[in-house]
C-alpha cells in the first residue's frame, strides 16, 4: 500500500513539473517570436499598408490590447518611473502577440505596425519619458488608420 502511495505521489510530482515546463516553453516561444519578428522588421523597416485601400480586419483581442496600451500610457502619472511604465506596456504588448489569431497578410501588416511600437516602448527611459510617451500616444492613434 505504501508503495502505491509513493508511486502515485511521484506521478503527481512529475505531472506538475511537466505542466510547469510546458508553460515556461510557451512563454519562451512567445518571447522568441516577438524578438525574432522585431529583429526581422527592424532590418527591413517594413511599413504598414492598407488592404487595397481598405482597413485590415483585426481580431477583437488585438484591438482591445491597443486600447489597453492607450489607457496605460494615458493613466501613467509623472511620479511613475519609466521602468514601471515600460514593464506595464511590455506586458500588454506581449498579450497582444499571445492572443493574436490573425492570419495571412493582415497578420503581416499587424506585425509591421507593432514592431515600431515595440521599439518605442524599448526606448522609454526616465530621461526621455515625456517625449516617448507623446510618441507612443500618437502612434497608438494611428492604429485606426490601418485596422478595423
Amino acid at each position: 500500500m505504501k508503495k502505491i502511495k509513493l508511486v502515485l505521489f511521484l506521478l503527481v510530482i512529475v505531472s506538475i513539473g511537466s505542466c510547469q515546463k510546458n508553460k515556461e516553453d510557451q512563454t519562451s516561444k512567445e518571447t522568441n517570436e516577438i524578438n525574432s519578428v522585431s529583429e526581422k522588421n527592424t532590418e527591413t523597416a517594413a511599413e504598414v499598408s492598407l488592404n487595397k485601400g481598405q482597413l485590415w480586419e483585426a481580431n477583437p483581442e488585438t484591438t482591445e490590447g491597443i486600447t489597453t496600451l492607450q489607457k496605460i500610457i494615458l493613466e501613467s502619472g509623472e511620479e511613475e518611473s519609466a521602468l514601471i511604465l515600460k514593464e506595464k506596456l511590455k506586458s500588454e504588448f506581449a498579450m497582444i502577440f499571445k492572443k493574436c489569431t490573425m492570419k495571412g497578410e493582415a497578420h503581416n501588416q499587424l506585425h509591421n505596425y507593432l514592431i515600431p511600437l515595440k521599439l518605442k516602448i524599448d526606448n522609454l527611459e526616465d530621461s526621455n519619458k515625456a517625449l516617448i510617451k507623446k510618441e507612443i500616444i500618437a502612434y497608438l492613434e494611428e492604429y485606426k488608420l490601418f485596422f478595423i
